[in-house]
């Protein structure tokens, strides 16, 4: 049998920075722990006090921590680790509990630093201890079941409070600058449903803001045409990161490069589908727009939850140094993710014979972890119909396709840094799929 041939492209770490993964500087990550350590501080007088408390599931997770020897040992053995070369806070697991329970109080503003959670977690996660701690199914439990109750804050009306036009406001100018930078010359009203004449322009919470849809999809996102089913088009709105042929049921998932493992990337289902086949995985910009399109016209066959991890990165990256010329461990550690975290599979019966069955997997990253499917089993979706979405920001995304299924994904796509937009076909070689009429000239053009 030919070896794989896998490709992780490896983006930028300003391709990163650009889609809100990273802060834009140093000083931008200093300026936010530095005002989240006041808040942590005045929280702790609150308490000290009795006049408040931690959020249950936070205290729940301190308790934890420190019943279960085994991880209480972890969470000092990391902080140790991670303190030798960093005095930036949190410098233990007291000071993290205190910042998580801060984080999960408030809605996440606009600026220019990434994912909370993820700005405090780092450091802790590229050490041994964060390694053994954060694939622990009982602590992972626990990290579900605060994002539950951050969920419950997000999609309430209180969540509301950033959306507006002040510097850290998401209808700043600013900020909507950076939403529209693919629709230029396009108002924010004008690209996504909403009204600007009410106050939070009609949004009921952060999260219905955050997972907005298009005013007319058929302009900005066309699927072209529907009756030629040979068409594979991009699930969502992301930019490529991995390419893999010859996907192995069973792979080394510790290597330096990575590899997809189909045991492990499907959790066990319909394996032997999918040996020997494709798999094309991109990361989503955490502003932008975080729900899933079918990407061929077919019926919804299986759709699976898989409980997972949300803060162990690939074993392989742990101790790397990181600086300001290249992407963090974390995030060269996103096929690791497509095997180990919390994701959703949503398994497509194409009405292609040929594609056959296919896969899309939504896969969580930190706290940006939640995936909720609009779909159900039996139903037949047209291509660009809506799957389900991202709950709380963007993520990565994969598409899973077997060996035979005839879909070659277009060289442009696996190169780094491609936008993969939603709609727009990946497989510019349809004649190749037998009694497929060819794509007319001009419905498909490069990104």
């Amino acid at each position: 049998m030919p070896a794989p041939k896998s490709r992780t492209l490896r983006p930028s770490r300003e391709s990163f920075q650009n889609s809100g993964w990273l802060p834009k500087s140093q000083k931008a990550f200093h300026d936010y722990m530095n005002k989240l350590s006041k808040k942590v501080e005045k929280q702790r007088k609150l308490i000290r006090d009795g006049d408040a408390a931690l959020l249950q599931p936070v205290q729940e997770f301190k308790n934890f921590i420190e019943s279960e020897p085994t991880v209480y040992g972890e969470f000092i053995r990391m902080f140790e680790v991670a303190s030798q070369d960093d005095t930036d806070p949190p410098s233990s697991y007291e000071d993290l509990i205190d910042q998580i329970n801060e984080i999960f109080r408030q809605a996440p503003a606009f600026g220019d630093l990434g994912p909370p959670m993820y700005m405090i977690m780092a450091r802790i996660m590229d050490t041994q201890g964060g390694f053994s701690a954060f694939t622990k199914e009982n602590l992972n439990r626990h990290f579900k079941e605060m994002f539950v109750a951050w969920a419950l804050f997000l999609t309430s009306k209180d969540s509301r409070d950033v959306l507006d036009d002040s510097a850290n406001g998401w209808f700043s100018t600013e900020a909507k600058n950076m939403m529209m930078e693919q629709y230029p010359g396009r108002a924010f009203e004008d690209v996504f449903i909403c009204d600007r004449s009410v106050e939070y322009y009609g949004y009921t919470s952060y999260e219905d803001f955050f997972n907005r849809r298009f005013r007319d999809p058929e302009t900005d996102r066309p699927t072209g045409d529907l009756a030629n089913d040979a068409i594979v088009s991009s699930a969502t709105e992301s930019t490529s990161y991995a390419y893999q042929e010859n996907v192995q049921k069973y792979d080394e998932l510790f290597i330096k490069d990575e590899a997809y493992s189909l045991r492990h990337l499907l959790a066990g289902h319909n394996v032997e589908d999918f040996v020997g086949g494709t798999v094309l995985q991109g990361f989503l910009n955490t502003t932008g727009y975080h729900r899933w399109h079918a990407p061929v016209n077919g019926t919804i066959r299986q759709i699976v939850d898989i409980p997972g991890t949300y803060f162990a990165q690939a074993p392989n990256t742990i101790g790397e140094p990181t600086d300001d010329t290249e992407a963090p461990p974390y995030l060269r550690s996103l096929r690791f993710f497509a095997n180990t975290a919390a994701r959703q599979l949503i398994f497509i019966q194409a009405d292609n014979v040929q594609i056959g069955l296919m896969c899309v997997v939504s896969i969580g990253m930190t706290e940006i972890s939640t995936c909720q499917a609009t779909v159900y089993e039996g139903q037949h979706v047209v291509r660009g119909e809506e799957l389900g979405m991202f709950h709380f920001g963007g993520s990565s995304s994969a598409l899973v396709f077997r060996a035979s299924s005839g879909v070659e994904i277009d060289d442009v796509y696996r190169v780094p840094e491609v936008p993969l937009k939603i709609n727009h076909p990946l497989n510019m070689n349809i004649p190749n799929i037998p009694n497929s009429p060819m794509v007319p000239p001009g419905l498909i053009r490069h990104v």
